[in-house]
């Protein structure tokens, strides 16, 4: 088994610096974002998500800037509505997301520039949700009408268009999109739920699932075409990395674990998520040299908090994941006590600061 270590450097204003040891050395500054969830961040270290505005006490959009983490920036709402949420950035720090009018829940794009901005949705559909964008400013995610849920891709030259379903299923939705416009996401199927990729010449490739079982989601996808998600049967869930060479692959589970799902990769085919192990659920990081390894250790836990689910991670290596109280994520809160919320921190390889 690979040896994990992670020790506690320094702490200062909130910033702790972890040193990880997989047979190698790596440094990690793990940085506590103000009040919010994060959701995906952008090669240059922009994170975006939802958080409270104190001023009105709604949630909204909100991007956590590289450098600037103390004060977020919320990015309104539509007109009508109270709520807004971010789900994609991109380097140009263009924003994908969900804000609600006064009829329904809507895909929106925001950029600097501008305030947000509805995108259409299928004919016919009254609601929907953004949950990709790529370099293009192309945005990907689902509308939803009393045809049920379809996959969407959007562009500002051509507009939105349906990505369409797998033979026999009848609903979709699109979670990720990379520059080539390649899209990952989920399907119905005549054998039942599947994650996809659809291709830049407008055709849906299933993807299939992990031996012996019986549905399949996808999470997201690099500038390669890797598509990372989890399966799932009888024995579970396991997350997965698909790529046009290999297949599907099953990345496995932490040690005392039965579950897994992936929810993030990088170009350099890192892949992040979280995982059930001994110790209960566990951000991971995988890559093919060392396989899946916890970003937890005894001593990183002395920071008072346990990182259980790693939602993204950048070129860089920078990797957004949130983290709940150990009282709370360890099973040894007293019984009186609520459970704290989660927090939500930016890990930074020594390299990239």
């Amino acid at each position: 088994m690979t040896n994990v270590v992670i020790a506690i450097l320094a702490v200062t204003a909130g910033v702790v610096t972890l040193r990880q040891t997989f047979g190698q050395t790596t440094e990690y500054t793990v940085l506590e974002l103000s009040a919010g969830i994060p959701s995906r961040l952008n090669n240059l270290g922009d994170v975006a998500g939802r958080g409270p505005d104190s001023s009105s006490g709604e949630t909204k959009a909100t991007i956590w800037n590289h450098g600037r983490f103390k004060k977020p920036k919320h990015l309104g709402k539509l007109h009508g509505g109270e709520y807004s949420s971010a789900s994609g950035i991109n380097d140009a720090g263009e924003v994908a997301g969900e804000a609600n009018t006064a009829e329904s829940i809507v895909p929106f794009v925001w950029t600097p520039k501008g305030l947000l901005k509805q995108i259409p949705l299928l004919p016919g559909d009254n609601c929907g949700q953004a949950l990709g964008i790529n370099r293009h400013g192309h945005v990907v995610g689902y509308s939803s009408g009393p045809e049920g849920k379809q996959a969407f891709l959007w562009t500002r030259h051509t507009g939105v268009r349906n990505l369409g379903v797998l033979p026999g299923g009848n609903y979709s939705s699109a979670s990720d999109i990379n520059d080539l416009d390649e899209v990952a996401g989920t399907s119905g199927s005549a054998a039942g739920e599947r994650a996809v990729l659809w291709t830049t010449n407008g055709n849906i490739r299933d993807l299939g699932t992990l031996p012996g079982d019986t549905s399949s989601k996808a999470s997201a996808i690099n500038n390669n075409g890797d598509v990372v998600g989890y399966s799932k049967g009888l024995r579970g869930m396991r997350a997965f990395l698909w790529t046009q060479a290999s297949g599907m692959q099953d990345l496995g589970v932490l040690p005392g674990g039965d579950s897994s799902r992936a929810l993030g990769i990088n170009d350099m085919g890192a892949v992040v998520g979280t995982s059930t192990s001994s110790s209960g659920d566990r951000a991971f990081i995988w890559t093919r040299e060392t396989g899946m390894r916890d970003l937890n250790s005894a001593a990183s836990m002395t920071s008072g908090a346990v990182f259980v689910e790693a939602h993204a991670i950048n070129n860089a290596g920078q990797i957004v994941v949130m983290g709940m109280a150990m009282q709370s994520s360890g099973g040894t809160a007293h019984q009186d006590c609520a459970p704290a919320p989660p927090s939500s921190f930016l890990l930074t390889p020594a390299a990239s600061r």
